[in-house]
C-alpha cells in the first residue's frame, strides 16, 4: 500500500499536469482569438486616407537609423510625413539625419533635442517634441531599429484603424533574431509577460486589459491629445504600455494585431542589454505581487516537473526501469513536462526563433526568474535600474542622462 507521502506526491503532481492541461487550451484559444492585419487589397484603393505623420525617436542609433527612415520612404503611403527626434546622441545619429533631410527635403523633419527637462522620461520627451512638429492627424510612433518591410505596412494600418473605427491601434513586432542568446530569451520573456497583458482582450471594453507594442503604435491625433497624450506618461519607464492602459481607461478604442512580414525590429544585442532591457520591461509592466506571482508559478509549473524529470531519467539509467516515469507522481510529471515543452514550441514558432531552440528553453527560463527577481528588488528600492544611460530606482531617475552641448 502507497504511503501518504506517496499519494501526497502524486495528487500534487497530477494537480500539476491538470494546471499545464487548462494553460495550454487557454493559450491555443487565445491563438485563436489574435487579429491579424491584412495587407491593402485593390478593392482598398478608394478608401479616403489622412494624412499621416510618423514620428520616430532615436538616442545613439547611428547603427540602424538610415534603414529605418529609408524603408519608411519606401511605403506606398500618399500624404506621408516623417519625423526624427535626435534625443541628445553622442554618436552619428544626428549627422544621418541631418544628411537624409537633405535627400528627402520637405518630407523629413528632424529635430534636435539638447536636453532633457526635469520630470520627464527621455522617449516620452522626443516623441511629444516629435508630435509638435508634426502636421498628420493620424499619427504613428515607432522605434528607430525598426524596417518596415512591406510597402503597404502604414496603408493597412490606417485602413484597418477606419474599417474597425479605433482610435489606437498597435502591431506586434517581429524581431531579428541572430543569436541563440536572443532565440532562447525574446520567446520565453514574451510568454512570461503575455500572461498578465492578454493582448486578445485589449479591444473588448468588458475587460481592462490593455497592451500596446512601442515599435509600432498608430493613433487618431485628437483623442490621443485629449488624454495628454505623451506628457501624461511622461514618468513612466514602460511608457507604451501606460499609455495603452490610459487610453482604454479614458474610453478609447483599442486594437492589438500581428502583421506578417510588415515590419521587423531588432532584438538587444548583447547580455547586458538584455538583462538591462529585460528587466526594465518586466519592473515598468507588473506589479509586485504579479512578479511574484509568476516566480511562484515557474518555480511550480516549471521548476518541479524539470527537477522531477531530471530525477526520473536519472533513476531510470540508474536501475534500467521506467516504472517511475509510467505511475502515479512520475507519470503526472511527465505530463506537466511534455505539455510545457508543447507550449514552448508554439511560443518558439509565434515570435519566429527556430523552433529547435526550443530545446534550450530551460536556460530561458531562468533568464526570466533572475529578472523578474531583479524587478522585484527594484520595486522595493533595493536595486537600480539601469537603461540608456540614466538609472532608476524606484521609478524616479537618479543619476540624469548626459546632456548633449
Amino acid at each position: 500500500m502507497a504511503s501518504p507521502l506517496t499519494i501526497g506526491l502524486t495528487v500534487f503532481a497530477m494537480a500539476i499536469a491538470g494546471a499545464w492541461i487548462a494553460i495550454v487550451l487557454l493559450f491555443v484559444k487565445a491563438c485563436r482569438q489574435r487579429s491579424l492585419l491584412q495587407p491593402a487589397s485593390q478593392s482598398d484603393s478608394d478608401t479616403e486616407l489622412p494624412a499621416l505623420s510618423v514620428i520616430v525617436a532615436a538616442r545613439n542609433e547611428s547603427a540602424c537609423i538610415e534603414t529605418c527612415i529609408r524603408s519608411l520612404f519606401r511605403q506606398d503611403y500618399p500624404h506621408l510625413e516623417v519625423v526624427a527626434v535626435n534625443d541628445r546622441s553622442n554618436d552619428d545619429t544626428g549627422e544621418i539625419l541631418d544628411r537624409l533631410a537633405i535627400e528627402f527635403s520637405g518630407r523629413l523633419h528632424v529635430l534636435h533635442v539638447a536636453m532633457l527637462p526635469a520630470g520627464w522620461f527621455g522617449k516620452p520627451h522626443a516623441l511629444d517634441m516629435g508630435m509638435q512638429l508634426a502636421s498628420g492627424n493620424t499619427i504613428c510612433f515607432t522605434d528607430a531599429d525598426c524596417e518596415f518591410l512591406n510597402p503597404a505596412a502604414l496603408r493597412s494600418a490606417v485602413i484597418d484603424m477606419i474599417r474597425d473605427d479605433v482610435d489606437f491601434i498597435s502591431i506586434a513586432a517581429k524581431y531579428t533574431m541572430s543569436s541563440l542568446r536572443e532565440c532562447i530569451v525574446v520567446p520565453c520573456c514574451a510568454e512570461s509577460l503575455l500572461a498578465w497583458l492578454r493582448p486578445e482582450r485589449v479591444s473588448d471594453p468588458d475587460w481592462p486589459d490593455a497592451f500596446a507594442n512601442g515599435s509600432f503604435i498608430m493613433v487618431k491625433r485628437t483623442p490621443f491629445e485629449s488624454i495628454g497624450g505623451w506628457s501624461s506618461v511622461r514618468m513612466k519607464i514602460s511608457e507604451d504600455l501606460e499609455m495603452a492602459r490610459l487610453a482604454k481607461s479614458r474610453g478609447l478604442r483599442l486594437k492589438v494585431t500581428q502583421g506578417e512580414g510588415f515590419y521587423q525590429t531588432r532584438s538587444y544585442c548583447s547580455l547586458r542589454e538584455s538583462w538591462n532591457g529585460w528587466s526594465r520591461i518586466m519592473k515598468g509592466v507588473l506589479t509586485p505581487a504579479q512578479l511574484t506571482i509568476t516566480l511562484v508559478r515557474m518555480f511550480i509549473l516549471f521548476v518541479m516537473p524539470l527537477a522531477a524529470m531530471v530525477w526520473g531519467v536519472s533513476n531510470a539509467l540508474h536501475t534500467g526501469s521506467l516504472d517511475w516515469l509510467t505511475h502515479g507522481a512520475g507519470l503526472a510529471f511527465l505530463i506537466a513536462f511534455s505539455l510545457r515543452c508543447v507550449l514552448d514550441v508554439i511560443m518558439f514558432r509565434l515570435v519566429g526563433a527556430p523552433v529547435k531552440t526550443f530545446l534550450f528553453a530551460p536556460f530561458g527560463r531562468l533568464f526570466v526568474m533572475l529578472a523578474a527577481t531583479r524587478a522585484l528588488l527594484s520595486h522595493a528600492g533595493l536595486v537600480t535600474t539601469h537603461w540608456r544611460g540614466a538609472n532608476f530606482v524606484g521609478g524616479q531617475m537618479i543619476m540624469p542622462e548626459t546632456v548633449k552641448a
